[in-house]
């Protein structure tokens, strides 16, 4: 069994987009030529914030073996090497849409992915809160035309506790930014940002990244809205 990290990146105050850019291909290029010791390992840079701060230059997915599930000298490595203000969360993934794009490495580099931050409105517990998007939103959330993967990253309960309010990650895969843009003015859609104040508070953040995979992860079947248990 892996457990799996999402590091959120931070770029320096006074940074330009193109610093940020360039640090993350940096960043990309090395870890191919030396693979870290990971079970999985991906970053999606950001390409445009919809709703998330600009400093925010993308994030790291990684998956720990059984052997060894420290992030510890890798997250040092990280803020060394390019500079960024790396955050790591422990989280659980919920499957909805198998993403199986990101389990090749050289990928169509007009896929587009939306990532986003989730929180649960007050009055719902943690397991209601992911109870009804697995039972009411994701159904029709998953329906949105175009779409090849859907994943929720449930926030550990023993994650980093100086980051508390965030209660999910939420990856939409696209095979084209022209597709995510027609999809917009589906009612699937329509129906889905409807159903969202519903049992989420609107402050979640969004950005369109660029999916980058330097070690693929496990693959994990077909997700719960494709009929598996």
């Amino acid at each position: 069994m892996t457990r799996k990290y999402i590091v959120s990146l931070d770029a320096p105050a006074g940074w330009q987009a193109d610093q940020a850019e360039a640090a993350l291909q940096a960043l990309i290029e090395s870890w191919r030529a030396t693979p870290p010791p990971l079970a999985g390992l991906i970053v999606d840079t950001a390409v445009t914030p919809l709703t998330g701060p600009n400093e925010t230059a993308g994030f790291v997915q990684l998956w720990t073996s059984d052997q060894d599930d420290s992030i510890e000298p890798l997250l040092s490595e990280l803020q060394s090497v390019s500079g960024f203000d790396p955050t790591a969360l422990l989280v659980d993934e919920i499957v909805f849409v198998e993403p199986a794009d990101r389990l090749a490495v050289e990928q169509s580099p007009d896929r587009i992915n939306l990532f986003g931050t989730a929180y649960r409105r007050d009055e719902f517990t943690p397991d209601a809160f992911f109870d009804y998007w697995r039972q009411t939103h994701a159904p029709i959330s998953g329906s949105v035309p175009g779409l090849t993967g859907y994943v929720v990253s449930r926030v550990a309960s023993d994650a980093d506790s100086s980051v508390p309010e965030i209660d999910a990650f939420i990856e939409l895969w696209w095979p084209r930014v022209a597709v995510y843009e027609a999809s917009a003015d589906t009612p699937q859609q329509k129906a889905a940002w409807e159903d969202v104040p519903k049992y989420a508070k609107t402050i979640g953040q969004f950005w369109l990244t660029r999916e980058h995979v330097v070690i693929p992860p496990t693959p994990t079947g077909p997700g719960l809205l494709q009929g598996a248990g």
